[in-house]
């Protein structure tokens, strides 16, 4: 059978109460879709849009990799001696606080980004803020994407939501993606209800105000759309990033970390996530020159969710360089 049928077959084994969505991108670019015409939160792989949003900046020269982020923070700086570079947010190498964003429930309190970074009510995560040495071990932590938010913002003068768009979901033909909190709202027959611990979160979803690290709705075709775009780039076809930089997207940036904004495993690239009620996946696998995405509406069906990993891995993965 073709990974469709396979996939098909692997979610009714997991029996009802289950919405997943899903996406497959061939060499050619063309795209094929299964499950409900919905629209999720991409949860981490947030970190991945921004990160070639970021480097489309770093590519006109309006910030550099290496230099020290506290040259480009204004509204806030990050505090503590020693030097920390765009490049290591970028890779999870700065050494910054431990945490994951768990959002805000409907009709809670949402703090501000400059509360977020401070750790002030009534933001629910500590402070960001330096802990290792930079530079020397990879560190996941949503920190990191929090502090790129603020740079971002404080080099462009534009909210993240409109330079994301112009930067990254216009280009990239992202039309049905946007980091604007408003965005499931607007477009609440399509949005997908997350559920945790089985049962429905309160009020559909949390919103997030982190939004580099977790704050992108999108969709699995548009979310395939984006690693096809990578691939382009690395391959040195691509209208939008060169390929040197696309090189470091796909470059452990310390032994066994991460890429910039990018996952890496042996013959893949991509990201993982998870928020409350979700999570998903998107890979590409350039030796087939295909691309896949999943999201579901349910935080707690992890194993579910690598199956589909292994079960992509299995119809598409070719021996690579990519994360070995």
């Amino acid at each position: 059978m073709g990974f469709e049928d396979d996939w098909h077959a692997l979610i009714e084994d997991v029996g009802e109460g289950l919405t997943v969505g899903v996406a497959v991108g061939g060499p050619g670019g063309d795209i094929a879709t299964g499950g409900g015409d919905l629209v999720f939160p991409a949860c981490s792989i947030s970190k991945h849009v921004a990160a070639f949003g970021a480097l489309r900046l770093v590519a006109d020269g309006t910030i550099e990799l290496d230099s020290d982020v506290n040259a480009y923070l204004s509204a806030w700086r990050l505090p503590g001696t020693g030097t920390v570079t765009v490049r290591q947010v970028l890779a999870h190498t700065a050494g910054l606080t431990e945490n994951w964003f768990p959002g805000y429930a409907a009709g809670a309190p949402v703090p501000s980004l400059p509360q977020v970074l401070t750790g002030e009510p009534p933001a629910n995560s500590p402070a960001a803020r330096r802990e290792l040495p930079p530079g020397t071990t990879f560190r996941y932590s949503g920190s990191h994407y929090a502090v790129l938010q603020q740079l971002l913002t404080d080099v462009t003068g534009s909210t993240f939501e409109e330079l994301m768009a112009d930067l990254v979901l216009t280009p990239v033909g992202m039309t049905d993606s946007s980091f604007d909190q408003r965005f499931p709202y607007e477009n609440q027959a399509r949005a997908a209800r997350g559920h945790a611990g089985g049962k429905p979160v309160p009020g559909g979803w949390h919103t997030q105000p982190e939004l580099a690290a977790a704050g992108l709705w999108s969709t699995p075709a548009d979310l395939v759309r984006l690693e096809l775009e990578i691939g382009r780039a690395a391959a040195g076809t691509s209208r939008l990033l060169p390929a040197d930089l696309a090189a470091e997207m796909l470059t452990p940036q310390v032994p066994g970390g991460f890429g910039l904004g990018t996952q890496l495993d042996p013959g893949r690239y991509g990201h993982t996530g998870q928020n409350t009620g979700y999570s998903c996946f998107s890979f590409a696998w350039p030796g087939s020159g295909t691309a896949v995405a999943v999201m579901m509406d349910a935080e707690d069906r992890r194993d579910t969710l690598f199956a589909l990993v292994e079960l992509a891995q299995r119809h598409f993965g070719t021996s690579g360089a990519v994360g070995s």
